[in-house]
Formats: structure tokens, C-alpha cells, sequence
């Protein structure tokens, strides 16, 4: 298979996956800011009970938690599905500029240099705060649960694999700096 096919075909997907999740995005604020701020509209009652997205697990409540009516949970739980989105948007709208780059012009470009560093920040910045948003909003969750005969602990250190991949990915963008260089020097000695 052609390794050309494979990236544009490839930065086809990332661009199409970032409407979608774009699209979704917005839908998904504005029925967060319906439970924060208009809760009993018509548009809040359309949607159902509020029910927020944990990262890690399932948390089905036989009755609704009055932790799902506080005021903090649901600024938390809008914070966390705004970084996931943001974080997502992003990760796919730089995917597919890098695709579409090695498609047309190769890997080794400067324009790659820059995409892969803001990759890696984007991963480090939004990647880490979507991880943390979401570990404490499990985390207050979690602390709702009665269990008897048992403790519940949950906590979570997720978000440092994000960081930790945002450097390697600086890092990596780095070393091809250094790579296009030398490409761009035999280059001019040719």
C-alpha cells in the first residue's frame, strides 16, 4: 500500500473527525450551560437528567446524587467536558495539518517541526487538563458511592501520562529540527 494514500487518507479522517467533534462540542456546552444556568427549560427538560461523562467508569446511581445539582459540580463537570473537546478539536486539527504536510511535502519540513511542538504542548497543556478535570470530577463521584463494609479511595495520577507524552513529543519535534537541518544542508552542498 501506498504510504502516500495511507497519509492523506489519513488527514481526510482527522479533518472530517474535527467537525464532528466540533459539532458535538457545541452541543455538549450548551446543554452543560442548560443545567448550570436554565434548568428547568425546555431544552434542559428535552435532554433528561443530568448525568456527566466520567473518563474511567461507569457510575449509574439508582436515585440522583444532590451532588449532581451543586453549583461546583456542575461548573466542574463543564470544565471537563471543555478541555476533553478542546483538547480533542485541536489534537485532530493538528493531526491533520501533519498528515496532510507529510503528504504533500514530506516529513522533513520545519512547518512539521512547528505542528509536532504544538502537538506536544496541546497534549501536555489541554491533554493534562482534561485528565485532571475528569479524575476529580470521578473523584467526587466516587465519593458519593455507599459501600458497605468497604472504603472507596479514588485516586489518580492519569494526567501525568499526558504530560509526559507532551514532552516526548517536544522532545521528538526537537530531534527532527535537528534532522531537517541536516537535510537542508546537503541540500545546499548538492
Amino acid at each position: 500500500m501506498n504510504l502516500n494514500l495511507f497519509y492523506k487518507l489519513g488527514s481526510i479522517l482527522c479533518i472530517t473527525l474535527f467537525y464532528f467533534v466540533s459539532l458535538i462540542g457545541l452541543f455538549a456546552i450548551a446543554s452543560h450551560i442548560g443545567y448550570l444556568y436554565f434548568p428547568n427549560s425546555a431544552f434542559t427538560n428535552s435532554l433528561g437528567s443530568f448525568d456527566p461523562i466520567y473518563s474511567y467508569l461507569v457510575l449509574n446511581f439508582e436515585d440522583k446524587p444532590a451532588l449532581y445539582e451543586k453549583t461546583s459540580f456542575l461548573q466542574l463537570s463543564i470544565l471537563s467536558e471543555l478541555t476533553t473537546l478542546l483538547f480533542a478539536a485541536v489534537f485532530l486539527w493538528l493531526m491533520y495539518k501533519f498528515l496532510n504536510t507529510v503528504y504533500q511535502e514530506g516529513l522533513f519540513t520545519y512547518k512539521n517541526v512547528s505542528i509536532l511542538t504544538r502537538l506536544g504542548l496541546t497534549i501536555g497543556i489541554l491533554g493534562t487538563g482534561f485528565t485532571y478535570t475528569s479524575e476529580l470530577l470521578t473523584s467526587k463521584a466516587v465519593d458519593e458511592l455507599e459501600i458497605t463494609n468497604a472504603s472507596v479511595q479514588y485516586s489518580s495520577w492519569f494526567f501525568i501520562d499526558t504530560l509526559i507524552g507532551g514532552i516526548i513529543l517536544i522532545i521528538i519535534a526537537s530531534a527532527l529540527k535537528t534532522a531537517v537541518h541536516a537535510v537542508e544542508e546537503n541540500k545546499q552542498t548538492i
